[in-house]
């Protein structure tokens, strides 16, 4: 409760510093936003498609999440891009140039402004204008911006004029509307025509610059991955040529056919080989056994001429069938007539030749008995048998030279086929996978065009009627809520780390000491009727407290005691012998400037106060030491005292050598009591211990009231 009084009482104490200085800076910012500009501002709405818009490149409608925001990304980046602000900047000067009016505002741009424009434009820039042409304006200033960097053209954009530089166009504000796929972007400028055409234009050039950028990245992977695929078309070309040059050259059909049927014939011709090995063999040994039995028959038989010749064409008849037989598959045409001929004609001959031996059979019967003719016959057979099998052989050994030459031919060939065939499938898989990418590269390219498709202005901006409303108000109120509290932050601080005494709390926290009264200072003229009721209130109040030490039979001795001359203490002890006058008492005052020295040994060496005083019984005596910094008081008369008070005036600092000899006089006094009193001080501070000082008026009780939180009392 006191600290809020406290703090109610110093918020009071500089309540005009609260009140003026605020409404004094309050009324300058007034002054000084008279002619505060006012702000129009336009927003326009972009659908970008990047989240629910068709995607070729996806599996269904559902965007991966980085896409999206990636995408949302760049075309933030590209709306705020110092490439596409330069171009705006460019075509909005043009805009001005070509359409202005320096005597009306116009939808283009303010009267002033165009004025002003026209002053620090440059007549050899104005020169570039062509009213007829504004592309040709357009490359002409693009051209005489790029010249050098000193130009007029090069420092509106990168310098810091209003509407055209960069800084002023970088305003522009783009941002999400949530989780959706729609930008909103708006702009803000003392021109409504300005700030309605920079968005109308920047529509226009980010989406150009979107498109440019990604299509270029497109168009350029495309043509290399064209060219790529060309290249790689021709090798795979020349190398497939080459393999069938190859396979015409060697007569290749099918190789692993021809190999497959290379292996089968080798294999039956092994077993066919092996079947009439036999058959040769067992007809050779039949062929010998019975030309022993047969004997002498046998050698004329042989010796004819006829019977050779006849053998002979019957062994190249049976040659010719087993070639034929034995190597040819195809069983219809002309072979299969020739192998018919062939047999014919071997039936033929081999009854002539049998007729020749019956008609040959010179002896009945061989040696062991057995007829002749049936040997002949036998023997013949056999014969025939033997030459068949000998004639096979002869054919096999031609064919096997012939698979021999085959294995030879093919082997190097085989190779070759499966060398050129990894060389075209590798030529061809790089074929495919250059194809692969070029038709990724041209879904891109497609999936582009249609996301551009989807970037499409939603609300377009709508030129301002009116302008936003001005924050000249929240600007007054926040000049004079700073000062308040600037000020008020000011005087805190002060409080805080000043010494100066000033009222009974301040006092207490800095000396540790209890003050038990206080005086106010001279009264200004307002006052100036009430001065001695004041005083009279301070010292009844300050008496009272001092009469509780007031015992029966004894006296109140009061040492009236100060730090540093001047603090009041003459003025306060008379204050009190008045007050314990008027009330009967019978009071004597003793002070160092008349009734003693401070310097005299009597006084130094003074074990009570009648060493260098003479009292006549009186009930209480007040006396008055000099400062304490001037002269000491003896420590045996500072007990024998029933109060020591301490003067200080509360316009004063407290100094570290106050805090050192007040801490000596309190230990001095030991049971003593010591207290403060404070002089010279506000009547608000004496009103602590006196209460309500006159004037009594309805308001200082209104006031006194609230400043003792007496919020509902009705007294």
């Amino acid at each position: 409760m006191e600290l809020i009084s406290y703090l109610l009482r110093f918020l009071f104490r500089i309540k005009w510093w609260l009140i003026i200085i605020p409404l004094i800076v309050a009324l300058i910012a007034i002054y000084m936003t008279r002619d505060l500009l006012r702000s129009y501002e336009v927003k326009t709405t972009v659908y970008t498609g990047a989240m629910t818009g068709y995607s070729m490149t996806a599996d269904g409608t559902v965007q991966n999440i980085n896409v999206v925001n990636n995408t949302i990304d760049n075309l933030i980046n590209v709306i705020t891009a110092k490439s596409t602000l330069r171009e705006i900047s460019m075509r909005l000067f043009l805009q001005h140039m070509m359409y202005g009016d320096a005597d009306k505002d116009n939808t283009y741009i303010k009267a002033a402004n165009y004025r002003h424009l026209l002053n620090i434009t440059p007549k050899e820039v104005q020169n570039l204008i062509d009213k007829n042409s504004e592309e040709e304006s357009l490359r002409k200033l693009f051209a005489y911006a790029d010249a050098n960097t000193e130009n007029f053209l090069y420092g509106l954009f990168n310098w810091d004029p209003p509407y055209y530089s960069y800084y002023a166009l970088s305003q522009i504000s783009v941002a999400r509307l949530g989780s959706s796929d729609m930008l909103e972007i708006s702009y803000s400028t003392d021109d409504p025509g300005i700030t309605y055409h920079t968005l109308l234009m920047l529509n226009e050039e980010f989406t150009k610059q979107y498109q440019d950028l990604q299509f270029g990245e497109t168009d350029k992977v495309i043509r290399f991955f064209e060219g790529e695929l060309a290249k790689t078309g021709a090798m795979l070309k020349i190398s497939e040529d080459s393999l069938t040059n190859y396979n015409i050259q060697k007569r290749i059909v099918n190789y692993d056919e021809q190999t497959t049927h290379l292996a089968a014939l080798s294999r039956d011709f092994q077993l066919q080989l092996e079947a009439i090995f036999l058959q040769y063999s067992g007809s050779e040994a039949l062929v010998q056994e019975l030309e022993k039995r047969i004997g002498e028959n046998l050698q004329a038989m042989r010796n004819n001429s006829v019977f050779i010749n006849k053998l002979q064409e019957i062994s190249e008849l049976t040659t010719e069938i087993a070639r034929v037989e034995t190597f040819q598959t195809d069983s219809t045409g002309s072979l299969k007539n020739e192998l018919v001929k062939y047999k014919e004609r071997l039936a033929k001959k081999e009854d002539e030749f049998r007729n020749f031996s019956d008609s040959f059979n010179l002896r009945k019967n061989t040696k062991e008995g057995y007829p002749n003719v049936e040997l002949v016959a036998q023997w013949l057979a056999e014969t025939l048998k033997f030459e068949e099998a000998k004639a096979k052989l002869k054919v096999m050994e031609r064919w096997q030279n012939q698979l021999d030459k085959d294995y030879v031919y093919y082997s190097p060939v085989g190779s070759t086929i499966k060398r050129k065939e990894r060389e075209i499938d590798f030529t061809e898989a790089s074929y495919l996978e250059i194809l692969h990418s070029l038709n990724t590269a041209r879904l891109r390219q497609k999936s582009l065009q249609m996301t551009s498709a989807t970037l499409r202005v939603l609300t377009p901006p709508a030129f301002p009627l009116t302008s936003a409303p001005t924050n000249r108000k929240m600007k007054v109120i926040t000049a004079f809520l700073a000062s308040f509290f600037f000020i008020l932050g000011y005087f805190l601080l002060v409080e805080l780390i000043d010494r100066t005494l000033r009222n009974k709390v301040r006092t207490e926290r800095i000396t540790s000491g209890k003050v038990i009264g206080a005086f106010p200072s001279k009264n200004y003229l307002k006052y100036r009727g009430y001065s001695k009721s004041v005083n009279e209130l301070a010292a009844k109040s300050l008496g009272n407290m001092l009469l509780r030490y007031l015992h029966r039979n004894t006296e109140l001795i009061i040492n009236i005691i100060s730090i540093e001359p001047g603090e009041g203490k003459t003025f306060i002890s008379d204050q009190l012998a008045s007050y314990f006058s008027s009330i009967g008492l019978n009071v004597r005052t003793f002070s160092w400037h008349s009734d003693f020295l401070p310097a005299s040994k009597e006084y130094l060496f003074a074990q009570k106060l009648n060493d260098f005083t003479t009292k006549n019984g009186e009930l209480v005596t007040l006396v008055e030491y000099p400062p304490l910094k001037e002269s000491a008081i003896p420590e045996s008369v500072l007990q024998e005292a029933q109060v020591n008070l301490v003067i200080l005036r509360a316009t004063r600092a407290w100094k570290e050598t106050d805090k050192v000899l007040f801490s000596s006089l309190k230990e001095q006094a030991q049971r003593s009591p010591v207290y403060l009193v404070l002089n010279k001080t506000k009547r608000e501070e004496v009103e602590y211990f006196t209460g309500l000082l006159p004037p009594y008026t309805r308001f200082r009780k209104f006031m006194y009231r609230m400043s003792q939180l007496g919020l509902t009392s009705i007294d």
